[in-house]
């Protein structure tokens, strides 16, 4: 049988589909899936504009708010996808924690923050095309 090779950006394209696909397919969470695609369209920019470890202590921050379990939902998204593609080890938890630990020096945020924005992009992808998101929404 023939070994079939992806790349990177496909094996991205492929975790963050099974993710978007979970969230859809909850029943009775249309307001979920609204807020979570809303939230997707808006990420890569605030990662751009404030910087990777910001955004996560704002979404977390928004995540504790009632109502706002969206935020917290893409940070898990995004910390179970960096696992499943072996950017940051199995027995992390909390990306917030590991890229402010002494164990992620410069080279390796700076490699989290481009792969975490790698992340956000196919998020953003499929919010429009599978969860029908909208800017402003």
């Amino acid at each position: 049988m023939e070994k079939i090779f992806k790349t990177t950006d496909q094996k991205r394209a492929k975790i963050v589909f099974e993710h978007i696909m979970e969230i859809k397919a909850r029943d009775g969470d249309a307001e979920l899936a609204k807020k979570y695609g809303s939230l997707a369209l808006a990420a890569p920019t605030l990662i751009r504009t404030a910087g990777l470890v910001q955004a996560l202590a704002f979404y977390e921050a928004k995540g504790g708010a009632k109502g706002n379990k969206h935020h917290l939902e893409l940070i898990k998204n995004w910390t179970r996808e960096l696992r499943d593609l072996k950017v940051i080890p199995e027995d992390k938890e909390s990306l917030r924690e590991y890229a402010t630990s002494d164990s992620c020096g410069l080279v390796e945020y700076m490699r989290l923050s481009r792969e975490v924005l790698a992340l956000s992009q196919w998020h953003r992808r499929f919010a429009q095309s599978v969860l029908k998101a909208e800017t402003g929404g």
